[in-house]
């Protein structure tokens, strides 16, 4: 995968060291056209980001989840059809996934697209279960949808980079995801309410360990996982000073990032929400 290095300098008044800002070099995990074309489409497929071990480990620990939280997950099945059992706060539920904090090739992309002060709005999951019927899907949606129509002169537009990353082939049995090229862009629509395909989609398909990284607001859904479990995890990345996402409840009270954030460098406590803004 081909890279190439990037600085900024972050204007911050209060630097303690007297100079004009921070200074950020980053190896972005991409080529500056792959950037340019990320921009435009608002989509950037990612082969092979987790292989051989790394990829069994985290199915390992998303099995493990599944089973401690077992009645969550038929709760959440039965009570919305389609969407499968999310889990969230996972940094806080296995060293696994808190090993993610820093993946540096989806982490060094964020910070290429929406500069170094950037956050983790969460690391959730998807697992949707095979079904006989072609329910087994998401409609047409986004995540960040808080667009005001029409728009006020300063409006401040919402920035995210959602990270797919998918433990099982994207194939006929699991489900393809759709996506609507340059969808992230239209700030005078809604995403229709549909299960059904649009026009300009593309379906997308990736192998085990690879991902699809998108932003936030570009139209997407889910089609049917109709023979084989479908699991996905979801490394979401915002600007250090957006508000943490309202859908992932209540962070459990004994944590890992808790315990983490004690001896947490300052990139650290920034990925975590804490700090990296004024």
């Amino acid at each position: 995968m081909e890279q190439h290095k990037l600085q900024y300098e972050v204007l911050n008044r209060h630097n303690p060291n007297g100079e004009t800002g921070e200074r950020w070099e980053i190896d972005v995990h991409a080529t500056p056209a792959e950037l340019d074309r990320f921009a435009e489409s608002g989509y950037l497929v990612r082969e092979g980001l987790f292989q051989g071990e790394a990829l069994e480990q985290l199915r390992d620990a998303l099995e493990r989840l599944e089973e401690r939280e077992w009645e969550k997950r038929d709760n959440a099945i039965a009570g919305k059809k389609g969407w499968g059992f999310i889990p969230r706060h996972l940094m806080d539920k296995d060293e696994v996934f808190l090993e993610l904090l820093k993946f540096e090739p989806t982490l060094s992309i964020a910070r290429a697209m929406m500069g170094p002060l950037v956050r983790l709005r969460g690391l959730s999951a998807r697992i949707t279960y095979p079904g006989e019927d072609r329910e087994q899907q998401t409609p047409w949606h986004q995540h960040l949808r808080v667009v005001s129509n029409p728009l006020p002169p300063w409006f401040s537009r919402p920035h995210c980079m959602d990270s797919l990353i998918y433990l099982d082939d994207l194939n006929e049995d699991t489900g393809a995801v759709a996506v609507v090229p340059g969808s992230h862009n239209w700030l005078d629509r809604a995403t229709p309410n549909t299960h059904g395909p649009v026009e300009g989609e593309i379906e997308l398909r990736v192998r085990a360990g690879g991902g699809v990284l998108i932003h936030g607001n570009l139209w997407h859904r889910g089609l049917p996982t109709l023979n084989a479990k479908r699991r996905m995890l979801i490394l979401s990345y915002t600007p250090t000073w957006l508000r943490k996402s309202p859908h992932g409840g209540a962070q459990p009270e004994d944590g890992l990032t808790h315990t983490f954030l004690e001896d947490a460098d300052m990139e650290e406590r920034m990925l975590l929400g804490v700090g990296g803004y004024s």
